[in-house]
Parts: structure tokens; sequence; C-alpha cells
């Protein structure tokens, strides 16, 4: 039999969670560059999965397979490996020899004038194993028998996932795009490559603000979503020019591109050519992507027209659900516990509801909160602003406002879960850095990464969403530093007098600063930053109070204590220590009327603005005529930047 001349990689299909299945073996998921290697006795040709010639791109890789002097067609993942021994797509589309290669090779399709498709799986890892030695630049990809341990591993390691393969599956090209349910991927992180079909121009000097990108549907180019974050500044400039290269007057989507809602400025069309990787969380009820989108960066080893949307599949292997009220961990009860009281409360209606494949239980959804405004009216307000606010809760630890009573009553705080989160939900355990008498030396926070969770959180009590100013993945550093302008009188026209003035101070320091209401009577401003430990941040938060203060001196003060305040506005920096909370973009407010802390554009901050015109009656007309202000507040790229200026504030 003729050895062929190119293979097409056999494809996976994404399914929704891990499993473990004695007839499926699990390896990892690298993130790289899949490459077919043709070896003929000394002479090796690397090839992209679309059959693009690699040889001459990476030659530590060629070095070593030619020293195996065999006839063979294997097929692996080619990763460049960082300092911390972590496979870095980004440094592997750039690489300069400077970080080592490693090609991870799980799967031989031809051996010695062999055809090996037909095999299964187990026995083509096993004659590839015979091959390979063991060196620093091939690698053999072990199989485990644990799909979820290795799963947990590879999310708590930070690494892209794994690959359940049926263990007696034999080869199947992926021709076409063709996928088969023998292989199935699970992302620790949703992604996937999508194709390029404009950007939109920046206001900040950037080359462009954001990439948009959509999939190809039966031929057709249909527009997904947009990603803003994940540039680094120095390549900017090379994207653009990769971009302009390409461009074109007319749309090459079939439907409406709805980016024009996030940006205020032009959106440019170029010709459905460059492929990217995008991370992102999920999709919204509308089908589009829901934000913050992250460029990892471009593929030139996939073809566009083979570029469609992955939608996680269910399987035969996947678990029920389990049912909310049953707690993932053991229940322990505190002596100065608050749980006990909340779970007093009587329940006098109760109605399942089911989202995203999990159950919460609604109870006494007709209870009313606000004059003509029931628990059911809030819950429902969360569930439409759901794809907004979850990019600015997920991954963040939260403190929880129970108002059991009524908006304006005093009400509960709970910050330990004790046992008590749904069983899908993930918690952040941390020291109790506080001792204090009758409670638990570790606190487990809430983690809100799904509508499920939040919603379960609103029908516990909660009317406002609190979470932390930093990332479970990096808890000691805030990702914005949080400036409250709060007026001492209640007088919300004071915040917009101020507000104005330190938009001015904000542009001659280089810095990006986005506002939103409190959804009382204040202002908050958010400085996106990366690199700074609280103590740092409460500093610079600290300093930009005093130099606001000195630019409003018959408005504001920066006195501590409330009765040295008058009728001033007070320029708090209180909010950026350590688990500090501030209300989330879109949270409700406690309040006399069911206000909402509301992401603002810089030009409304002006004289007229009332805080007391965003409600849950007003906001899903408001999004859909602004779209999302805010998502700026997640963008590194911004971050970054505004971390150069901040340093001089330090």
């Amino acid at each position: 039999m003729k050895k062929p001349d190119r293979i097409t990689p056999m494809l996976a299909t994404l399914v929704r969670q891990p499993f473990t299945d004695p007839e499926f073996l699990y390896e990892v998921k690298f993130d790289g560059f899949r490459i077919i290697a043709h070896l003929d006795k000394g002479k090796v040709t690397l090839r992209s999965r679309k059959g693009e010639n690699y040889t001459r791109n990476y030659p530590p890789v060629v070095a070593a397979l030619q020293r195996l002097k065999i006839d063979a067609i294997i097929d692996g993942e080619l990763v460049a490996v960082d300092h911390e021994g972590k496979p870095n797509f980004d440094e592997l589309q750039r690489w300069d020899g400077s970080l080592p290669l490693v090609y991870y090779v799980f799967d031989i399709v031809w051996l010695k004038g062999k055809d090996l498709t037909e095999l299964p799986l187990e026995e083509r890892k096993e004659q590839l194993r015979k091959i390979i030695p063991d060196n620093d630049v091939i690698r053999f990809s072990d199989s485990f028998d644990d799909g979820e341990a290795l799963f947990n591993l590879m999310k708590e390691k930070g690494w892209e996932g794994i690959v359940a393969k049926r263990k007696d599956s034999t080869y199947i090209q992926g021709t076409n795009n063709k996928r088969t349910m023998h292989w199935q991927k699970i992302p620790t992180a949703r992604q996937q490559e999508f194709v390029v079909g404009g950007w939109a121009e920046s206001t900040s000097g950037r080359p462009f603000r954001t990439l948009i990108f959509g999939y190809y549907d039966n031929g057709k180019l249909k527009y997904f979503g947009h990603a803003g974050g994940g540039f680094r500044e120095k390549e900017m400039a090379g994207i653009f020019a990769r971009l302009k290269k390409i461009e074109t007057k007319k749309s090459p989507f079939i439907n409406t591109a709805d980016v024009m809602k996030y940006t205020e400025t032009s959106v440019h069309w170029v010709k459905p050519e460059l492929v990217i990787q995008v991370r992102y969380a999920t999709t919204t009820r509308s089908g589009f992507i829901r934000k913050p989108a992250t460029f990892i960066g471009f593929r030139d080893d996939k073809d566009p027209k083979e570029v469609m949307l992955e939608q996680p599949v269910s399987t035969n292997n996947e678990q029920p659900t389990k049912p909310t009220k049953k707690a993932r961990t053991k229940k322990t009860t505190s002596e100065a516990s608050n749980w006990p009281a909340i779970e007093k409360i009587a329940v006098t209606s109760e109605e399942p509801f089911n989202i995203e494949g999990n159950t919460v239980v609604l109870t006494n959804v007709e209870k009313e909160l606000w004059k003509g405004v029931t628990k059911a009216d809030l819950i429902t307000y969360y569930h439409n602003v759901a794809e907004y606010i979850l990019p600015h809760l997920q991954g963040r630890p939260l403190s929880l406002h129970i108002k059991h009573i009524k908006p304006t009553v005093e009400g509960l705080y709970i910050k330990d879960m004790e046992g008590r989160q749904p069983t899908w939900a993930e918690t952040f355990t941390t020291p109790r850095k506080h001792k204090r008498e009758g409670m638990r030396d570790r606190i487990d926070y809430l983690v809100c990464n799904e509508e499920a969770t939040l919603l379960w959180m609103v029908n516990l009590g909660c009317i406002d969403v609190n979470p932390w100013t930093s990332h479970v993945g990096n808890p000691e550093e805030p990702d914005y530093i949080i400036i409250d302008l709060d007026p001492s009188d209640d007088d919300f026209s004071k915040a917009v007098d101020v507000a104005i003035v330190a938009r001015e101070y904000f542009k001659k320091q280089k810095l990006t600063a986005f506002p939103k209401t409190s959804g009382k009577t204040g202002i908050h401003l958010y400085v996106p930053c990366r690199g700074f430990s609280f103590p740092q941040a409460r500093v610079i938060a600290e300093r930009i109070c005093s130099d606001i203060h000195e630019l409003t001196p018959d408005l504001t003060t920066t006195a501590v204590s409330v009765n040295s305040r008058g009728n001033k506005l007070y320029l708090d920096p209180n909010q950026n220590d350590y688990a500090d909370t501030v209300a989330a973009p879109y949270s409700v407010r406690p309040y006399k009327l069911p206000t909402v802390s509301t992401p603002l554009d810089w030009k409304e901050v002006k004289t007229g603005l009332q805080a007391d015109q965003f409600t849950i009656r007003t906001i899903l007309k408001r999004l859909e005529k602004k779209g999302e202000l805010f998502d700026g507040v997640l963008d590194e790229t911004i971050a970054h930047s505004n971390s150069k200026s901040l340093l001089k504030l330090l």
C-alpha cells in the first residue's frame, strides 16, 4: 500500500462535562498547533491541520524526529513551554528560539509500510510508545483512566483541558471538518477558532478597539461576537497591518453584527481570511457570545471555511444534575452564624426553575419588596441582565447581604457558606484573617460563575450583588481601583459635578476610568489595573482622592470622620482593601426604590443626570440602546496601560 502524502487529523467533539468511563482513556489537551509528522528514514515533513508545510518553522523538532530514522506518520501537538512549564500558545505563535519546544505525540497512523488507521487506539498507542525515545523535544503523551480527576488537575493548573478517547476507536480522518464521538474534548475554559470579519476603531489611541468575528454555517459567515481583550500593546500595530491589507467595504456576515451597540467609533470590514482563537464563558440567549471574550492568538494553521460553531453536546456519560437542596459539602453551623435565622424564614410558596441544566427552587416569589414590585420581578430582572452582570462576577468571591424582611430594613450578612452553597456552585476558601469567637477559622466564600448561582443568591434574599475587586486566581491583587463619590447629604448632583472634574484629572494622568451610579446617591469610578497589591492600591486610591479634593475643595472632603464632613461629598478610597466588595454593575440596590448601579457613558455625566432614572424598569431598554458600557473594565490592555500611569502615583 502506498504511503499517503497527507493525513487530515482526527477531530474530537466538544462535550459539556468531564466523565470517567472504563471504555475510554483520557489525555491532556495541549494548547498548541496540531502537527502531523511525516517521517521517511531521516527525512521529516511537518504539516499543519490544513496541510501547510511547517518544517522550516521549528528546526529543533525536525532534528529530533530525524534521529528516529523510521518510516512513519505521527499525530501530535506542538507546544512552546514557558518558564513555568506551561504550554503557551501565545509564545508558540511568535516562537524565536528563546523557549523550548515540545512535540507531544499521541497517535500513529502509518509505520514501516503499514496503514494502522484500522487498529484500535490502544494498539496504535502501544506501537507509538515503542518507537518514541525519552527526550526533551519528542514526548509520548500518556493516557489516564480517571477523566474527572485529570480534568480537575488541568483546571487547577490552568491548562487547556482533556480529551476522552474510546480505547477501541479506529483513526477517522477529519476531512470536511468531520468529528466523531469516539474522541471527545472537554476544555477547562470554553474556547475555539473564529473568522475575523472586521474591527472597531479605538478612542484611546490604540490601533483598534476590538476584533469582530463569526463562524461558517452552511457556507455563510455568521456574526458571533467581538473581542477587545488579550492583545499585547506591542503587537497591535502588526495585527492592524494584517487587517488593513484585507479591508473591504462590505460586511462579510450574513446577519447583523451588533457590535455597533458597544462602540461609538467606526467599524471596518475585512475579507474573511484570518482565523483567531478566542476564549469565552458561554453564549447569550440571543445566540451571541457572552462577554468578555479574550483574544488568544491567530490560527494560521486553520482553514477559515472549516471554522464552524462547536456547541457542546450531551453524552450518555454525563451525570444528572443533583437537586439544589442537597449541599455539595457537609453543613457546619458556627455559633455566631446567621444561617439559622435565614433557614427559619417561612416558605409560603415554592416553584422549581431550571436554568442551564441546574434547578433553582424559587420561594415566596409573591412577596412585595417595593410598592408594586415583587420578588418575582426582582428575579426576572436578574434573569434578563444575567449576560451583562455575570462577566463582572465570574471568578470573584462574594459577600451576601440578605434582606429577609424588606429592602430598607437592616438585613443579615453571610460570608461563610458553611456547606449551604448549591451543588453546582464553586467556593473560594481562605483563612479568616480576623479570628472571631464562635466563628470558623476559615471562610468558604461563594463564587458566582453562572446564572443558576446568581438566581439562587437572589432567591435567598440578596437584593444587591457584591463581588470582590480581585479574582480567585490572584486574590491578593485587585483588578481595578475604586473611587467612591459619596455625597454626605445624598445630593447626587454633587457626585455628578465631582465626576466631571475627576474625568479631566484622569485624562491628564493618562488613565482610563469608567463611571457607574452607585445605585443610591453616589457614583463609583473604576480604574482597571494589574500588578498592584491591595496596600499599594489603597495608597494610589488615597492619592487620587487627595488630588481630586485639591481640585474641588469647596465640594469635597477626605475627612474620615462622618461628623467632620458636613454637607460635602466624601471622596472615599476605602473599598480598596483585601476582601472588600462593591456593588456590581447592574446590581439592584436595597434602597427606597428598585434602583440599579448603572454603567454610564462619560457623555451622560453632566448636569441633569438623575440617579433614580435607573431602575429595574428602565435598564433593559437602556441596554438595547447603549449596550454594555462596562466591558472595558475587564480589558487587559486598558488595565496594563493604566498601570504604567498609576505607578507614578505610588
